[in-house]
This record gives structure tokens, C-alpha cells and sequence, in this order.
């Protein structure tokens, strides 16, 4: 049993460990964990059973194909997590006077908005502060950033309820547009109820949209011949003429200024309370690099929107493993 194990362990019981511990935790593979701390997953293993032999306590079962916590395990998970990030919050006391944010940042962003202005977003804070090593991921699933070991998410909308707390990095309401040519062809729709009568290109399983003006609001059902789970792709669908998508803002900004995309409705609010979000676990403290991090995003994207940080957008590529000093090598996009 655990009783007592958080303040009477022995000398073999270190922070590492402890580290090591919530990180298999988190995310349930020891490959993974061992790729992260840069260990073999048989050294992550014999760290997990000292720790194990240390408490005489079983933290995880184990099979070939699975690791699952414990129910001792998940009770001293809840001690290792206070005292680890008490640990963080003492070294960013120290951090923030006498040294640069340095560390690691996982971050998970949505593939499309991910490309066009996360990413180099991302290469000028590596620039900025080369000290921090960051990873980040692209795909349009909403992630679970405990589960799935993530530092911070950026959301794009309206968020739902939740424990993790939201940084608002810039307004971004959502938009119904089309194509000229789309709209020369079907007609442009004059309230949301015409929407019946228009290809609707959808994202998700919703077929659900919903509108408000003037304190009314309406909800229609839309259909058409195209969904999809990628914002992206149904952007370039709309631009082909398929049909209209209802997109964040941001997501178009590009073809909207370039005229290949045409804004409908705009009398209608799409959304209330529709803005561009940092989401970040509320038991963890706000380090040096994580707060350098969320005021970076908020002036990079404060100027993408007004025009003045727009050069790289939209033309942007990013290569893996650039050459040491180019300034990017920290920076791995993965897109899912």
C-alpha cells in the first residue's frame, strides 16, 4: 500500500523518476516516453520498477500490447503531479531572474490553421528564444492534452466547458463563404433560411448551423455533396465552386483578401464568443516558457490579422531536421 509513500520514500526515489512515472502515465507507452527523455523504453522500465520496488506497490499493469495505471498507481500519480510541478514552480522563481525560458513545449494546433500561420508563427519564436524546444502537431481531433502529453492546444470557436484554462490569442468569428463563381451559378442566399436551397459543404458530422441577429436566434439543417473532418480540404473545395463552407475566419483570410472566396450573410453572427484560443492544463503553472510562448502568439497574431505579420503566410513549408544554427531544427511538425 501507498500509505505515507510521498513523505517517507527512501534515497533512491528521485525527481526523475517521479518525472518519468507521470509521463508514462500521461501517455500509456514506453517507447514514447523513452523517445521524449531521450532513454531506451528497457530504461524507462527498470526506472518504473525501482520506483515500484521502492513504494512495494504495483503502479501499472503491463502486458505486451498495454500499460494501464494502477489504482495505487493513480493515487500516487495525484502526489507526483503536485510535487512535480512544485518543482517547476520553484525553478521558474529562479527562471524568471536570472535566466532566458528554456525547456520543452508540446503543442497541438488544428492541420489547416496549423500550416498557414501556426507554423511559422512557431519558427519565429524558435528564433526568439532558442532555448526551448518545441514540438508541435497538426490535425483537425480535438486532443486530450493530460492523455496525450500535450503542453498546450490552440482551438479555433466557441469552447465548450472545461477544466483547462483558455488564453484568447485574437477574435475570430466564424463566416459562411463561397466562391464568385459558385455564387453566380446557385445565387447568393439572403438569410439562413435560403441555406436549404444551397450545397453546404460540411465539416464533421454536424449538419446543424446556426445563426443569431438581434437577439434571435436560428438554427438550419444543411446538406450538400461533400464533408469532411479536414478544414483545408473543404476550403479548397469551396474555392472550386463545390459549394459554401462555414469556416473560422483566420482559416480563409487568405482567399477572402485575394477574392477567391466571398463572404455571405455577413449581417448574421455564425458564432458568439468565436475567438482563437492557447489551452493550457489549470493545474500547471505558468512557466517562463509557456508564458513567453502565449504573449508571442498573441502579438503574432494581432499582426496577421491587421496585415502585418502576413509575408510567410500562406506560402509557408517547413523541413525536418534543418541543418544545426539554421534556427529551425527544434521546431518538428508532425500532421495527422
Amino acid at each position: 500500500m501507498l500509505d505515507g509513500a510521498c513523505v517517507g520514500w527512501g534515497n533512491d526515489m528521485d525527481i526523475q523518476d517521479m518525472r518519468i512515472f507521470a509521463r508514462v502515465a500521461a501517455v500509456q507507452n514506453l517507447s514514447a516516453v523513452g523517445t521524449e527523455l531521450g532513454l531506451t523504453p528497457g530504461t524507462i522500465s527498470k526506472r518504473i520498477q525501482s520506483l515500484e520496488d521502492e513504494l512495494s506497490a504495483r503502479l501499472f499493469d503491463r502486458t505486451t500490447r498495454s500499460i494501464r495505471i494502477t489504482e495505487e498507481g493513480a493515487a500516487f500519480l495525484g502526489h507526483v503531479e503536485r510535487i512535480l510541478s512544485e518543482v517547476e514552480a520553484a525553478r521558474a522563481s529562479v527562471d524568471d531572474k536570472v535566466s532566458k525560458p528554456k525547456g520543452r513545449l508540446k503543442i497541438a494546433a488544428p492541420a489547416g490553421l496549423g500550416r498557414r500561420y501556426v507554423a511559422p508563427a512557431l519558427c519565429e519564436f524558435v528564433r526568439a528564444f532558442p532555448e526551448i524546444d518545441v514540438h508541435v502537431d497538426l490535425h483537425d481531433r480535438q486532443v486530450n492534452l493530460q492523455e496525450d502529453g500535450y503542453d498546450v492546444a490552440i482551438r479555433t470557436g466557441v469552447l465548450s466547458d472545461s477544466s483547462l484554462i483558455a488564453k484568447r490569442l485574437a477574435p475570430d468569428r466564424y463566416v459562411i463563404v463561397g466562391s464568385a463563381a459558385y455564387l453566380a451559378r446557385a445565387g447568393r442566399p439572403m438569410a439562413p433560411e435560403d441555406l436549404v436551397r444551397h450545397q453546404c459543404l460540411l465539416l464533421g458530422e454536424s449538419r446543424q448551423w446556426s445563426f443569431s441577429k438581434d437577439g434571435r436566434e436560428r438554427t438550419v439543417r444543411v446538406h450538400g455533396p461533400l464533408r469532411s473532418n479536414n478544414g483545408e480540404l473543404l476550403c479548397r473545395a469551396a474555392v472550386d465552386g463545390l459549394g459554401l463552407i462555414r469556416a473560422s475566419e483566420l482559416e480563409v483570410l487568405c482567399e477572402l483578401r485575394s477574392g477567391k472566396l466571398v463572404q455571405v450573410l455577413p449581417d448574421f453572427e455564425v458564432a458568439t464568443n468565436a475567438a482563437l484560443w492557447a489551452l493550457y492544463p489549470s493545474a500547471k503553472h505558468v512557466l517562463p516558457r509557456m508564458r513567453a510562448l502565449l504573449d508571442f502568439l498573441a502579438d503574432w497574431f494581432r499582426d496577421a490579422r491587421n496585415g502585418t505579420g502576413m509575408s510567410t503566410v500562406g506560402n509557408f513549408a517547413v523541413v525536418a531536421d534543418t541543418p544545426a544554427g539554421s534556427g529551425l531544427a527544434k521546431v518538428r511538425l508532425q500532421a495527422g
